[in-house]
């Protein structure tokens, strides 16, 4: 039976006692004498000793509901407050936990759980500690020196995976009664924090894309780099050729996978303790330790072979690097990084025409991937281009001639970064897709101006000016245009109408002449159209 009930179960029965001896003495028949006196006199006490009695119960109730209520609303509240409270005393087990984070931090009941079990790690040398420093706070000894003691202990331990921060404090309800000593730990999950931070961390010293070091960190070690214990210490300067060609043509996507490519390549070419970073955009640094100038090549021959044999995404790898060895600690690090730098840029410079000849080779057969009759094209105005040069007084070895083949050879490569399904469309395309072929020889400039090569650059943006200067981009006119793009423009077409395009059949070789001569002076320098129509046989062998 509850306590509650058992006293109003006891008043009741005292409160039935209390009005049969009011009612016996309300009896006319008794005589009043001085027992019976007594008797009421006890009785009128009785009376009010009880009802202050219920008061006062009424009270403790009261007081009682209350209390419980309060404790429920602090439970409450630290249920809500994501920590966990527990306290222990000299025993080490946990005498009360007081919200529901404890159980979710030690994935079970921890009441009269050791705390030494509960704090318990791999760290053999954190689990003394704890033993030691929990076992003095017990002991005798000034309550200054048990929150000094206390200091000694980690704030933040692992508990199940999970980085818990730990307050310790103590609580003493007489300073002279060690009885009363127990220990408070307020526990805090810090996890996702701990992860933050440690990402913001990683990536204050790495590079978002490619997740090789950046600059920054590179810049706070260079110093330390100068240990004895790192000599010979060979550097590694390494230029990405291309990216911004990469970037122009087939977008920032494309761009952005070349540097991945290339850091991968790194990564596997270099050994676990080799530090690999972007330096700048299309730059990275490579530092090698305990490596001399054999070594440091090595490194860089395995680059060029895994380079070499890695497929094109979109084009082949191709880099440029320069390098050198520090031998000894009195060594200007800063001064190495700008040799290295310096014979980098000079290995690009006496590599740039063997450079420049593959990615163009790699742009190529993506455009002839794209347009499956583009090679072909290609040829026939290659050829073309040579007789209609040489008719012109070109001479074979000349600049002009060279100029014009590699115009012949390019004059397309803008439509390499035009949707297949524009480039194939059977039909009139719409207003919106001809705008995109527009651009292709804006492209096909800024791919010419990537490669270093200027005259070819301005010469494939000409080509859709027209000599009436209602072409575009520019509005050029007459000989204002130059003269390579004027000729080009005549045999691409003449090649394009004399052969089957997917919206519309070739016509004949007549048609074709005819079409030339109704747009000459409009569309075509008028002297060379004249030229040509009349070495038409010679320049197609037609």
């Amino acid at each position: 039976m509850k306590k509650n009930d058992y006293i109003k179960k006891l008043f009741m029965k005292e409160i039935t006692v209390l009005e049969e001896a009011v009612n016996y003495l309300g009896q006319n028949s008794h005589d009043r004498d001085e027992i019976l006196q007594k008797y009421e006199e006890l009785t009128h006490n009785y009376k009010r000793l009880l009802e202050i009695t219920k008061k006062i119960c009424t009270i403790s109730d009261t007081q009682g509901t209350n209390l419980k209520r309060r404790e429920q609303d602090i439970k409450n509240l630290l249920d809500n407050t994501s920590q966990g409270f527990l306290t222990f005393g000299e025993n080490f087990l946990v005498d009360r936990e007081y919200s529901s984070e404890c159980g979710r931090i030690f994935k079970k009941r921890i009441s009269n759980v050791s705390i030494l079990e509960l704090l318990k790690s791999e760290n053999q040398e954190q689990n003394k500690l704890f033993q030691e420093v929990l076992g003095g706070f017990f002991r005798d000894c000034d309550f200054e020196d048990k929150v000094s003691l206390l200091a000694k202990l980690p704030v933040v331990i692992k508990i199940n995976d999970s980085f818990i921060n730990v307050n310790y404090k103590p609580i003493l309800k007489d300073m002279s009664e060690q009885d009363e000593l127990s220990l408070m730990l307020i526990l805090t999950d810090i996890t996702e924090k701990r992860k933050a931070e440690d990402e913001v961390a990683y990536l204050s010293y790495h590079d978002k894309l490619t997740s090789l070091y950046n600059r920054t960190y590179i810049e706070n070690i260079e110093y330390q780099l100068l240990s004895s214990s790192n000599f010979p210490l060979s550097i590694i300067m390494a230029d990405l050729n291309a990216l911004k060609l990469t970037n122009d043509v087939f977008g920032h996507e494309a761009g952005d996978r070349l540097l991945k490519n290339m850091a991968d390549v790194f990564v596997s070419c270099c050994r676990k303790k080799d530090i690999i970073a972007r330096w700048g955009g299309d730059e990275f640094i490579i530092i090698l330790p305990n490596s001399n100038k054999e070594d440091c090549l090595n490194v860089i021959s395995r680059i060029r072979d895994a380079c070499f044999n890695a497929g094109p995404d979109p084009i082949h790898l191709s880099v440029s690097m320069g390098s050198v060895t520090i031998e000894n600690m009195e060594s200007d690090i800063i001064g190495f990084f700008s040799a290295a730098e310096n014979m980098m840029y000079s290995n690009k410079i006496e590599e740039r025409r063997q450079t420049r000849r593959r990615i163009i080779s790699d742009i190529e057969k993506v455009l002839y991937s794209k347009c499956y009759k583009q090679e072909d094209h290609i040829s026939r105005v290659k050829a073309a281009a040579l007789e209609f040069g040489r008719i012109l007084g070109y001479e074979a070895s000349s600049k002009e001639m060279s100029e014009l083949e590699m115009l012949a050879e390019f004059h397309d490569i803008g439509k390499v970064a035009i949707p297949s399904e524009i480039l194939d469309k059977r039909g009139t395309l719409s207003h919106d897709e001809w705008q995109i072929m527009l651009k292709a020889t804006q492209i096909g400039y800024r791919m010419a101006q990537s490669i270093d090569e200027p005259l070819l650059a301005q010469s494939i943006l000409s080509l859709r000016e027209r000599w009436d200067g209602r072409g575009y981009p520019n509005g050029l006119s007459r000989n204002g245009i130059p003269l390579n793009s004027r000729l080009i423009a005549i045999l691409d077409a003449y090649d394009v109408m004399t052969h089957d395009r997917p919206y519309k059949k070739r016509s004949s070789c007549t048609e074709a002449a005819g079409e030339l001569q109704r747009c000459s002076g409009s569309q075509f320098d008028p002297e060379l159209v004249n030229v040509f129509l009349q070495n038409l046989s010679t320049i197609y062998h037609v």
